[in-house]
């Protein structure tokens, strides 16, 4: 009788468990304290940086892993060989994968066309591994939430200009508790199609220093969260693709040619040349958070930055 009552004991208590909310956690649940936030500025050349009084984004660079010639564009010669116009650029750095694969190539009828979803979105590998992981996209460039690059965005808005990411952003890290964070800014763009993408151009060259300083609020509202002390944040800086003249889109060099920088707990600082494509930062923000990258997935792009 006794070995009876302590069978259900054990189950009892094991019923208990469920109900109050004590299950066994996923093998594969991320350690709920990281966190990564990748910031994209797009169009903007790292050449442009480099001259730029752009404090934050070097700063970035000095402490963390950076590259300043990754590529966009694919490899030339090969099947990934992509354009480097944003919509391909974009859905190639949030699924890890060349335009070849995901096949968001260009807009159509002045929308963008759908990516294959035999390829989903970093946000989507992290649900799948961690169902209760919350993701956020703030973006200034419609199409990135309109499209949506990201569908699986717990919080999806756009900002008015790049300033009104910043204030959505600063807001939602403010009380909420996400586990990915991907903000956009165009402005850089916008400045090279208006008068050039060119380091040596002061319009294009201040857009820059302005971006940077938006980055530096970024990082402001991260460090006043209230428990940011206990967090590990990884901060991962991206540009799309560069620029010539006015426009992009070409294999020129001043074009293909991208930064990459990644900053946070177990990044390796130091420079990487030649840099990695666009395709390593989804796999760099699954290897922080512990996300299993699996074989069947077929991403393109290996960790960057990160030790073993």
């Amino acid at each position: 009788m006794r070995r009876i009552q302590v069978t259900l004991s054990f189950a009892g208590l094991a019923v208990l468990a469920v109900l109050i909310g004590f299950a066994p956690a996923s093998a594969n649940a991320i350690e709920p304290d990281r966190h990564v936030l990748i910031i994209g500025i797009d169009g903007c050349r790292p050449d442009a940086i480099q001259a730029a009084d752009a404090p934050n984004l070097k700063k970035l660079a000095a402490d963390g892993a950076v590259t300043w010639d990754g590529f966009a564009g694919g490899v030339l010669g090969t099947p990934t060989r992509q354009n480097t116009a944003s919509l391909a650029s974009w859905n190639t750095i949030l699924r890890g994968v060349w335009a070849n694969k995901h096949r968001a190539i260009q807009m159509k009828k002045g929308k963008p066309m759908p990516a294959d979803r035999n390829y989903p979105s970093l946000f989507a590998r992290i649900k799948q591994s961690d169902p209760k992981a919350v993701c956020a996209s703030i973006c200034n460039w419609i199409w990135i939430n309109g499209q949506p690059m990201l569908p699986e965005a717990d919080y999806k808005i756009n900002g008015q200009g790049d300033a009104g990411v910043v204030d959505l952003l600063t807001k939602y890290l403010a009380d909420k508790d996400p586990t990915a964070v991907f903000i956009h800014f165009d402005e850089v763009d916008h400045a090279g199609h208006a008068n050039g993408f060119d380091p040596r151009l002061p319009t294009y060259k201040t857009a820059v220093e302005t971006a940077d300083k938006h980055v530096g609020e970024v990082l402001d509202a991260v460090k006043k969260r209230k428990n940011y002390a206990q967090e590990k944040w990884l901060i991962i800086c991206v540009t799309d693709h560069g620029g010539i003249n006015k426009g992009h889109g070409g294999d020129s060099p001043e074009e293909r040619t991208v930064f990459l920088i990644a900053n946070g707990p177990g990044v390796k600082p130091g420079g990487v040349s030649p840099g990695p494509g666009l395709v390593a930062v989804t796999p760099t923000a699954l290897k922080f958070l512990g996300v299993p990258i699996k074989p069947e997935w077929k991403l393109d792009g290996q960790p960057f930055g990160l030790g073993d």
